[in-house]
């Protein structure tokens, strides 16, 4: 099994590849204090634990569940910017700059995250260096997601956008399954669309022409890839398309 998809111990369980807590788990001390600050709770489907344009500074630490992260867009459509998962941290742009939210988080299904406010946060990371580095690579991944899918957007059709995307998904959130590796978050193709900047008609028949041509398969709000080779294939650029 590839390392990208294993699961890295951590003090409350096991975090995903990628998260800030899996890439903390060697350094035990700070993913501790971390875990030990500010206070648990618990989030419904569909709550939203950050709203854009509040005006509030406390981040959050993912302990279990999927959240989603949308924004709204110039002419007021929902854009789905991303997906985040246990072991991971929302909400960090406000406590660093002071600035209102940037973006609404909502629970996609029952979530608990640690809710710890500002003065605790940055003097978690003044305490332990490893956090700091931790924290400032989770945020040049999230800049890097950014500038890829803008980059996508401009010089992409749809097809290489979501064969794209789904590798990204795959690389960071993959579980490996009998017959191939199941993409964590659930996701609805309205939700796929709005990764990519397309509309759904055009995604739901990329994915048709993926699960024909036996590269993943489709359920309920979710996806297995069957064929990584074929993903990253269909993840070239190519030269025609629906959008």
């Amino acid at each position: 099994m590839s390392e990208r998809y294993t699961r890295v111990p951590g003090p409350h369980g096991r975090w995903p590849h990628g998260t800030l807590l899996a890439e903390l788990a060697g350094s035990g001390e700070a993913a501790n204090d971390l875990l030990s600050l500010g206070t648990l709770r618990a989030y419904a489907p569909g709550e939203i634990l950050l709203a854009e344009g509040c005006q509030e500074t406390f981040v959050l630490l993912l302990v279990t569940g999927v959240t989603k992260v949308t924004a709204l867009s110039e002419n007021g459509d929902t854009a789905l910017l991303a997906v985040r998962l246990g072991g991971e941290l929302v909400g960090e742009f406000a406590a660093f700059d002071n600035r209102p939210r940037s973006a609404t988080v909502t629970a996609a299904g029952a979530v608990t995250a640690r809710r710890i406010g500002q003065r605790d946060f940055l003097g978690c990371l003044d305490r332990y260096p490893a956090a700091a580095l931790a924290v400032s690579r989770m945020l040049v991944r999230k800049n890097r997601w950014s500038v890829r899918r803008r980059g996508d957007f401009g010089s992409c059709p749809v097809a290489t956008r979501v064969a794209r995307v789904l590798l990204d998904l795959v690389e960071d959130y993959g579980r490996p399954q009998d017959g191939g590796v199941l993409i964590g978050p659930r996701l609805t193709q309205a939700e796929i669309a709005g990764l990519v900047g397309a509309r759904e008609r055009s995604v739901h028949g990329v994915l048709g022409r993926l699960a024909d041509s036996g590269v993943i398969q489709v359920g309920y709000s979710q996806l297995t890839v069957v064929s990584p080779d074929g993903l990253h294939r269909a993840a070239r650029l190519t030269v025609t398309d629906d959008d």
